[in-house]
């Protein structure tokens, strides 16, 4: 990659980037549906759930999930690419996670905001506890703290201040960044964010990459400018776009920041 000198910029996402957890959803889906009218749906749910995220299903992490007609469709960069900025706010729930496949599931079985945001908070205070497969990367943070040649290192999270602050606490990553941006309103906050960011530090959009797992959040909004752009995610997903980088593991991102650290070096 010839152009990892150019960059200036590095965005950081929280969930799946910072951090990579296979099991979460499970009890995720487990505080919301073990109780009530739902309870016997749950072991289906669980085994839809491993089928989307295994790529078996007809559906899967890149699609879009339709609420008002129960139906998944597709769509690729080009008409992402056209979509004008209002469409952004779709009803429509893009399946570019685990946490959003969760959400999807909550949406197709009316569950409330109020107890899917009760779930929320029990399962990040469990993945702290090590209830889950949950763990730190003391390799990819060592290779964030070592990335001294760019101008900025920014964590931007769609998690509200006063839970995502406890959390980037508990993981013990808050000081390896240059800035920390909560509640940023990914995606189109994300777009706004990299106009003003590239209009106030006289930036091109070459200069900046987005690190996501959720494309349509953290990876889309770059890309729409003309930013750089690297997709981590252990799953497979039907989504065609030409990522600059695609990555797997935290293993793969920590090496990746070190070759940006090593090709920054060599210009000086």
């Amino acid at each position: 990659m010839d152009w990892l000198h150019e960059i200036e910029i590095v965005l950081f996402d929280l969930d799946g980037t910072l951090y990579q957890d296979g099991t979460f959803y499970k009890r995720y889906l487990e505080l919301l549906f073990q109780e009530g009218d739902h309870a016997a749906s749950l072991n289906e749910i669980l085994e839809e759930m491993e089928r989307l995220l295994a790529g078996r299903d007809t559906s899967r992490i890149g699609d879009w999930y339709h609420p008002s007609t129960d139906t998944w469709t597709r769509v690729t960069l080009g008409d992402v690419l056209e979509l004008s900025q209002q469409d952004w706010n779709t009803p429509a729930i893009y399946a570019g996670d685990a946490w959003s496949l969760v959400s999807m599931f909550t949406v197709k079985h009316g569950i409330g905001e109020a107890k899917r945001q009760e779930a929320f908070q029990q399962v990040r205070k469990e993945m702290l506890q090590g209830s889950s497969s949950f763990e730190r990367h003391a390799g990819l943070y060592e290779a964030i703290r070592q990335l001294s040649g760019v101008r900025s290192k920014l964590l931007l999270t769609n998690s509200p201040e006063n839970t995502g602050r406890e959390f980037i606490a508990a993981l013990g990553a808050g000081e390896l960044f240059t800035d920390i941006k909560y509640g940023a309103g990914k995606p189109v906050g994300l777009e706004h964010f990299m106009s003003e960011l590239m209009e106030r530090e006289g930036l091109r959009p070459e200069q900046i990459l987005s690190i996501g797992d959720h494309a349509w959040n953290d990876l889309y909004p770059v890309r729409k400018l003309g930013g750089r752009t690297a997709w981590i995610s252990a799953y497979p997903s039907s989504d065609p776009s030409p990522w600059d980088v695609r990555l797997t593991t935290l293993d793969e991102l920590a090496a990746l920041l070190m070759d940006i650290q090593d090709s920054k070096l060599k210009q000086d």
